[in-house]
């Protein structure tokens, strides 16, 4: 058996405990860091958490909220892998610009991401754009994007 992340571990003991004591036990559980700080029956909305927020369900399935900012909460939801701490990516989240050039240009960013992560199981650490695709969107260089840093093809 792989062994958990750390927020895996967390959730396992809270489970355990909770089902030995006989309390409901919720859905999901949201972790600021190593540390909990909400339980839901439900996952809801990215927004409503700050980005970073790793949230576990009682099976073990586990995402990190990404995008966004503190005030106006996470842009969505990046699937991660229950057995392993993933590094952590240095840099300033991107928020896109809401123009149609951009949104076009994120959802092919996302639809290769998504085939990426189904080819090679992860997301990869960096993906080049053309600068003017980047000042389109609103984003700069080093800057992250679901845990990816986007950087100029030169």
């Amino acid at each position: 058996m792989k062994r958990l992340n750390k927020v895996g571990e967390h959730v396992a003991l809270y489970v355990r405990i909770r089902r030995e004591a006989g309390s409901q036990v919720s859905g999901f559980w949201f972790f600021n860091g190593k540390e909990l700080v909400a339980t839901s029956d439900r996952l809801g909305p990215a927004c409503m958490v700050a980005p970073g927020t790793v949230v576990v369900s009682i099976s073990g399935r586990q995402w990190v909220a990404v995008g966004g900012d503190r005030v106006n909460g996470a842009a969505g939801w990046s699937f991660t892998s229950p057995y392993k701490d993933e590094s952590e990516v240095e840099g300033d989240a991107v928020h896109f610009n809401d123009n149609p050039r951009s949104l076009k240009i994120r959802a092919k960013l996302d639809d290769y991401l998504d085939y990426y992560r189904s080819v090679k199981g992860t997301l990869p650490d960096t993906v080049a754009l053309r600068r003017e695709q980047l000042s389109s969107c609103g984003a700069m260089p080093g800057q992250v994007y679901k845990g990816v840093r986007l950087e100029v093809y030169i």
